[in-house]
Parts: C-alpha cells; sequence; structure tokens
C-alpha cells in the first residue's frame, strides 16, 4: 500500500462527531439568509436562477466543505445489492497490457464492477453504441450505481445516442494511502478491455464518458491508449465526452477564480481528492496522467466537451480544449452550458439544473451519431 497524506484529526472519534454537530451548529442559522437570496432575484449570485438552483447550492457549500475536512472516503462493495443482475464484476486483464504509468510496486489492478443500463446486453450487442462511463466524485467517492448515475444514465440513452451504459465503479482513493493513482486509471483499462473482451463489443462502437473527476479518467485513458498503442494494440474507442472535466486536480486556489461566487464546490473538497489521488506519487501536479491541462496529446478520437458558465473549472476547461485544438488531427467539440454550475450533468437533480442538463445531452446525441 502507497504510503499518502494522514487521515486528519477530525476523522477520529469522538472528534468527529463533535466537529459534525459544531459544523452543522454554524449552517443552521445560515438557512434563512439562504432563503433570501434565493426568494429575491436581485440578491441570487446568478440572475438567471431559480429559487432551488440558488438555495441548494448555497447549502451544498458547506456540507461538501464538512465532509472534506473529515477526510473519511466511501466505502465500495463488489456485491450486487439492489441493481442486481445488472452489476457485474471483471478481474483484471491477463493481458501485459498496465504498462508505463500503470505499473506501480504498491498498486496492483484488481478485480472492479460496473452497473449496466438499462441492461447488459447479449448476443444482440452488435451495431449497438455502448458508452462506457466514468463518474465524478473528485476520486474520492461515487460508485457508478442506480443513485450515483441513474439519472444520467437515463439522459445518455434518452437523449445521448446510447443504447446502453456500463458505469464503472473504480476503486476511490483516500488518505492514509488508500488507492491512490494509478488504481483509477489501472480500473479505467480494466473496465475498457471487460467491454471489449468479455462482452465482446468492438471499439467502434465504444463511447468513453465521464464527468469532473470521470472526464480525467477519461482523457487520462485516452492518452494512454495513445501513448503505448504499439506496446499493447488496444483499439481506440468512438469517440468520447466530458462533462466539467477536472483537468488540473492542483490548482485549487479559488482567490482570483472569476465563479468562486456562483459554485458550490469549496476549496477543500479538490484539495481533498488531489492529494488522495496523487498519494506519494512525486510528480501529481505535472504528469500528464493526473494534471491534463499544460499536458495536450493527440487524441486520435473526436471529443465532446460540456463546460458550465458559472463553475470553478470554466477558465481551466476552456484553456484545455484550446491546447487540445492546438494539436494537429485533434476534433474537440465544446457546448458551453450557459449560468450552470460545476457538474450539473451528474447532478443536475439535485441542484435544479435538469432543463440545460437535457438539453445537454441532446447535443450529445447529435455528436455520437455525427462521429
Amino acid at each position: 500500500m502507497a504510503t499518502g497524506a494522514r487521515y486528519p484529526v477530525l476523522s477520529y472519534q469522538p472528534l468527529r462527531f463533535i466537529f459534525q454537530l459544531s459544523y452543522v451548529a454554524t449552517i443552521i442559522p445560515r438557512l434563512p439568509y439562504y432563503a433570501l437570496v434565493s426568494l429575491v432575484p436581485f440578491f441570487r449570485p446568478n440572475s438567471a436562477w431559480g429559487v432551488k438552483q440558488t438555495f441548494i447550492t448555497r447549502l451544498v457549500y458547506p456540507l461538501l466543505d464538512m465532509a472534506s475536512r473529515i477526510g473519511i472516503t466511501q466505502t465500495l462493495t463488489l456485491e450486487k445489492g439492489k441493481e442486481g443482475e445488472r452489476f457485474q464484476t471483471a478481474a483484471p486483464s491477463k493481458l501485459d497490457v498496465y504498462k508505463g504509468p500503470l505499473i506501480s510496486e504498491s498498486v496492483k489492478p484488481a478485480a472492479i464492477g460496473g452497473t449496466w443500463f438499462p441492461h447488459a446486453p447479449g448476443s444482440d450487442v452488435a451495431g449497438k453504441t455502448i458508452v462506457l462511463y466514468f463518474h465524478g466524485g473528485a476520486f474520492i467517492e461515487g460508485d457508478g450505481r442506480d443513485a450515483n448515475c441513474g439519472p444520467l444514465a437515463k439522459r445518455l440513452l434518452s437523449k445521448g445516442g446510447a443504447d446502453a451504459v456500463f458505469s464503472l465503479q473504480y476503486r476511490l482513493s483516500g488518505y492514509g494511502g488508500l488507492n491512490p493513482f494509478p488504481a483509477a486509471l489501472q480500473d479505467a483499462l480494466s473496465g475498457y478491455l471487460f467491454l471489449l473482451h468479455e462482452v465482446r463489443v468492438p471499439a467502434s462502437q465504444i463511447v468513453f464518458g465521464g464527468d469532473s473527476a470521470g472526464g480525467n479518467l477519461t482523457a487520462a485513458l485516452l492518452r494512454y491508449l495513445h501513448d503505448f498503442e504499439a506496446e499493447i494494440h488496444v483499439p481506440m474507442p468512438k469517440c468520447a465526452l466530458l462533462f466539467s472535466p477536472w483537468v488540473a486536480p492542483f490548482q485549487y486556489d479559488v482567490t482570483e477564480n472569476r465563479n468562486r461566487a456562483t459554485d458550490f464546490v469549496p476549496p477543500s473538497y479538490p484539495r481533498r481528492g488531489a492529494h488522495s489521488y496523487a498519494g506519494s506519487f512525486p510528480d501529481g501536479a505535472s504528469s500528464p496522467y493526473i494534471t491534463i491541462l499544460g499536458n495536450p496529446f493527440p487524441a486520435k478520437v473526436p471529443i465532446f466537451v460540456n463546460v458550465g458558465s458559472a463553475e470553478l473549472l470554466y477558465g481551466h476547461i476552456t484553456s484545455w480544449v484550446e491546447e487540445m485544438r492546438g494539436i494537429d488531427g485533434n476534433v474537440i467539440e465544446v457546448h458551453q452550458e450557459e449560468d450552470a454550475v460545476h457538474d450539473t450533468f451528474l447532478a443536475a437533480e439535485v441542484l435544479g439544473f435538469e432543463k440545460t442538463a437535457w438539453e445537454v445531452a441532446a447535443r450529445v446525441g447529435e455528436f455520437v451519431r455525427r462521429y
């Protein structure tokens, strides 16, 4: 197990309970203020927002901050759970495909799981478009199951040109050296090989997709397939979909960020995720497989990028797009989701951005069918 940042003192009982109690006690007095800001259009951080969008984004900020300061990583299981037969497991590939950045003395390829939407394809897989999806959550939370990815899978199936979605449950990182890089990237490759060799889906029918940290993982996997193409002989997918991709995990200082007053993500959240994921890896801030901003590469497949105009990552994402467009042959299509905060494609129902998320899905469908 790789060594990493120690768990914060607040993660231990009884300090954790005392901290949570005291933090909640500071949130309760703020609720009337949140309500006032939400009900009076003049006070809203974004004049285009409604009551729900304003109130929830204000409330989520301190809740995420509280959880980030405690630093407990979500526990995953390979049990089928309520997803039943739609949840399938896969062993690491027996092929010699884990090269370069995927080689680690302390982090080895492991068994993974994933949830199918609406169900696992059978012998009728020929001609169907399958989305291999990597969920967001700063590499520290999420599992790709119904509660986590059900709504976005519905959008991809209804409007996004997908016939089926396989939402990967990759290993989550955490303090104390829990599943640091390259665990998630190993799992992403294992998931792709599972579709190719076990489900027998042709690469030309597979679309990579991911939001936030999952968008980072999508780009990293595309880069890996390009960099080691001659050694591993794994084909490229049809295309890729990136929703609010986390392109610069270590740039979490929002002091000068123009959208710091509109987005719901506190600095403590990406800080925790970045350091948990990088673990003891010495070059996380510069590694092209962790920090994709500043490290453009030949994508080899068309990429769709969705970015919210009110999200913290807006500047980072648009800069990365321009870098990628500077590489000959890269096809990068961008959709700007007006007045949207970070990662609405994953959390639209919670945040109140259902309308624009469905509009994004329609654009995705046009993109997938076109390429």
